[in-house]
Parts: C-alpha cells; structure tokens; sequence
C-alpha cells in the first residue's frame, strides 16, 4: 500500500485524533481520544502530504492539544485542512498546482464537540462545519478559480452501508454548486459512490488504519481508498484501491479479499435504497436514539426500558450515575448532530405514517 501512496502527486488522509501530551479532556458525550506524536513523521516516510482534521475528535483536548498537532504537523512539512484556531484557518481552503492543474480543497464535518457552526463562540478554535453557508461560498469561488475542487467531508451514521438521503442530498448540493468530487468518511464502513452530473461522490471510504480489537468491517478493517485522476480539461476519472489491515500493517487487498463495492452501489439504487434507509433509521430510533433521549431528559435514572432502568437503578444506588451536567450534554450532543435527527426525523415520520413498528 505503501507504493501506491508515494506513487500519487498528492496522497491524503483523516487525522481522527490530536497528538497525546496536550491540553485537558473537554467536556463532552463520547470517549476522548489522542494518538502518539510519532504517527505525524510515520504518515510522512509512508507518503502523505496532507491531513483532514475536520473530524469528531480533532478537539477531544481542547485547543492547545489542536495547536500542539497543527505545530507537529507543520515541523513534518506536511499540510493540514479543515481545523484552526479559529473559524478563517477552519474553513481556509488548500490550492496546489501540479503539472499546471490547480486543485482547490476543503475539509469539513458534522456537528459534534468543536464544531465552528452558527452556535459558536466569536474567535473560537475547532473544526469547520459541513453544513456551513461559508462552506458553500467557498467551494463557489474554488470553482472559479481553481481547475478541479475536492470537499473531504466526515459525517453520517456509523457502521451502516448506506449514506442517510439527507448527506447524499447535502453532496450533490456542493456538487451543484461545483466541486468535482466529494470524498466522505466517519461511517468507520466504506458505503458506494455515485457519479452525480459529471461530479463523484464517495458517500464513504471505511477505516484505514484504525487500532481497534473488533472492526466494524470483518476481521481487517477491509475497505477502499480512491486514486484521482485530474488533468486539465479532461474528464476526471478514478480508480478503487482495494486494502485491509493485516498485522497492525495496511496492505493492497487481493482480488478475493476486496469489498463487494459493486454491491454496495447496489444498495444506492432506488426502490432498494428506500427500504434500506427506512430499516436503518427505524432500528437506530428504536435501537438506540429513544433510549438516549429518555435517559438525558429524565432525573428519574432510566433509558426508557425495563433492563436499562434496572441497571440506571443499580448504578444510582452504588453512586456511578451521570450527573445533571452529563444529562445536559448527552442531550446537546443528541440534537445538535445532523445523523442523529435525521434518524430521529425519519423514525418518527414512518411512525407516524404507518402506525408503531419495531425492527
């Protein structure tokens, strides 16, 4: 995998996390995570050029971690996108210019714990948001003066193969208004990708590298990362790049260990797609979503269900209960990420359509 990564003009990747040793755990719903200063020179000698750090957890530690790992990065002469001490180096595009073609790029996630949304403090630092009018303008005016524009988003639902219909309206919108690609991550699962006009949308490239004991995906985080193709006025095309973890280490898959991508785009297609999207938000309503709501707008210790009231029961008498405080954060984190409401939404109005039902 190595090979195809320094192969490429330009090679980039999602920085989930800032660099350990900075900063203090912020207040938020979800685990903190850092990771080793050493992995910054590690994806250098591999071939990276670029870091995403619009993601979930770039902020975990606050802005003096975020500092510390723009610094890191910048000592590596690697360039960073898509987070900064503020909302003009959040949401500052990346221009470069290979072989005469400029490529104009930009970064951004859903709303989650650092995100620079309408709601946040004037000067603060973070991460740009997906959904911002700021980002729409800026892709507007990549388009005029750039040859080919990329938006690197990181949302939806995880560890489902499809994308909600809300992200992949939200894509073709930032294609309408002119990028050519739109390359989204987050899922931890890769999903299809879709030709909209003569723009790509990759709804979900799945993990990489990912230090975890269970993969969302089988037992080797197997996925695809994409090779771009940008020459001047030619059609851009691609091509899958097939891997998977094997031994802590990211090799090219064979042809009998890839992902069925063919299948995936299978699940894109209509009639299909709407029977899986309502499945997917009625099981996540129910699965997951109905119980957190109960629990982050009760003070009496329930999920909403017998087992879970029992265990909330348990905890509150042994004193490991979540405060008030943690309450009010679950229920910020709830209603202010994009995924959960268009899951909550789309639930409710199946409900309401036809009547009570449970996957």
């Amino acid at each position: 995998m190595v090979r195809e990564i320094q192969a490429a003009d330009l090679s980039v990747c999602n920085f989930e996390a800032p660099i350990q040793g900075h900063g203090r755990p912020i207040i938020k719903a979800g685990p903190h995570l850092s990771q080793p200063r050493e992995v910054i020179s590690q994806l250098r000698e591999e071939g990276f050029d670029l870091l995403l750090l619009a993601n979930n957890h770039i902020m975990d530690y606050g802005e003096a971690a975020l500092g510390a790992t723009l610094e890191a990065v910048g000592e590596q002469g690697l360039g960073a996108i898509g987070a900064g001490e503020d909302a003009d180096a959040a949401y500052r595009p990346v221009v470069q210019e290979i072989d005469g073609v400029r490529i104009g790029m930009v970064n951004a996630c859903e709303a989650q714990f650092g995100v620079l949304d309408l709601n946040a403090p004037k000067g603060a630092a973070g991460y740009g948001w997906i959904n911002h009018p700021r980002l729409d303008r800026t892709v507007l005016e990549l388009k005029r003066d750039c040859d080919f524009v990329l938006v690197f988003s990181h949302a939806g639902l995880e560890k489902w193969p499809i994308p909600q219909k809300e992200w992949r309206e939200r894509y073709r919108h930032l294609c309408a208004l002119g990028a050519d690609a739109v390359l989204g991550c987050h899922p931890h699962v890769p999903q299809g990708w879709e030709w909209w006009g003569d723009s790509l949308i990759v709804y979900s490239l799945g993990n990489f590298q990912f230090n975890r004991k269970r993969p969302a995906t089988g037992q080797s985080h197997h996925s695809y990362a994409v090779k771009l193709r940008l020459q001047r006025d030619r059609p851009m095309t691609f091509e899958p790049v097939f891997h998977h973890t094997e031994n802590g280490v990211v090799e090219l898959s064979s042809a009998s260990e890839r992902i069925d991508l063919d299948a995936l785009n299978r699940k894109l297609e209509p009639g299909e797609y709407e029977a899986r999207h309502e499945a997917m938000s009625l099981k996540t309503y129910h699965g997951r979503m109905a119980q957190r709501l109960a629990r982050c707008s009760s003070k009496f210790p329930t999920d909403g269900t017998v087992t879970g009231t029992l265990r909330e029961l348990a905890a509150t008498a042994l004193g490991r209960r979540r405060g008030r405080v943690d309450r009010n954060i679950l229920m910020l984190h709830t209603l202010r990420n994009e995924a959960f409401y268009y899951a909550v939404r789309h639930a409710l109005e199946i409900i309401r359509r036809d009547g009570n039902q449970r996957l």
